[in-house]
């Protein structure tokens, strides 16, 4: 389980999300729905009141202090139990390549929030930027919904996970583990599906689904993230940077550029300038 757990937390680290809604309502009694199936995940955090909310056929009683996860798909119904009923509310996708995160991990419905002020303020910064329109809005929207399922996951008392660890999940983590610690070296297709015996159509089919790239993008991806990292970082010079990410250095100037806008040196002066 140990093991299953390392592996899916890797895989896990290219999770993709979306955010459709974002809001706070006092809805009071008025809050019910019947037999709902919704095409989104739904978060919510509730500030004040209780409801019940019928999913399948448990029945579950959330109040103020607790954190309700409904992952898409699921028939549920619902109603408030006073007038006092309040909550944050977010409707989002979550999903591993073409696989929704949901379908990997299963997660209590309901659980407390540990910190009450501290999630409050987490999603007070959650409405805020969604309906910000600044450059980095959606990102810092995209961010702290990432912490708040970091949240959900670690503190949730059921934490089950779909995969048997024979399934493609296992192969794709030995892929990924073996790109990122041999990112310096040659890698292709043919070697990449080696290392899990599949064919290598078999495996650039499988990889784009888990991963959401194809293996070759997903290099290139990684490749120019690490030379960013060590751009903005480390004293290491171009022509050093460009072997530890396994680009000719006579190339990387070309390739950096290609995917920022600017030269490699041009980017580690502007990191430079930036408030550290």
């Amino acid at each position: 389980m140990t093991q299953m757990r390392e592996n899916f937390g890797n895989y896990l680290a290219n999770i993709q999300t979306s955010i459709f809604t974002v809001s706070y309502q006092h809805v009071g009694t008025n809050w019910s729905y019947s037999n709902v199936n919704y095409e989104y995940n739904l978060l919510y955090y509730i500030t004040d009141g209780s409801c019940t909310i019928r999913v399948d056929e448990e029945e579950l009683r959330p109040s103020a202090g607790q954190l309700v996860l409904l992952p898409e798909g699921t028939k549920i119904t619902t109603s408030s139990n006073d007038e006092r009923f309040a909550k944050y509310y977010c409707h989002f996708t979550a999903s591993l390549g073409e696989t929704r995160l949901f379908d990997l991990i299963r997660l209590s419905t309901v659980i407390d929030a540990k910190d009450r002020p501290a999630m409050e303020k987490q999603f007070r910064e959650l409405l805020h930027y969604a309906s910000g329109h600044n450059l980095t809005s959606a990102l810092r929207c995209k961010t702290i919904l990432l912490q708040l399922l970091c949240t959900y996951i670690e503190n949730s008392p059921l934490c089950k996970f779909t995969d048997t660890g024979n399934s493609p999940l296992e192969a794709i983590n030995v892929v990924l583990r073996h790109i990122e610690s041999h990112l310096s070296e040659k890698l292709s297709v043919e070697r990449l599906a080696g290392l899990v015996h599949f064919h290598p159509h078999y495996f650039i089919q499988v990889f784009k689904t888990m991963v959401g790239y194809p293996p070759i993008q997903y290099i290139t991806k990684l490749r120019f993230e690490h030379a960013c990292i060590f751009l903005s970082s480390t004293g290491m010079s171009v022509n050093e940077i460009a072997e530890r990410v396994g680009i000719e250095p006579d190339y990387f100037a070309k390739f950096f550029k290609h995917h920022s806008g600017m030269t490699p040196t041009e980017y580690r002066n502007r990191s430079k300038a930036l408030p550290q």
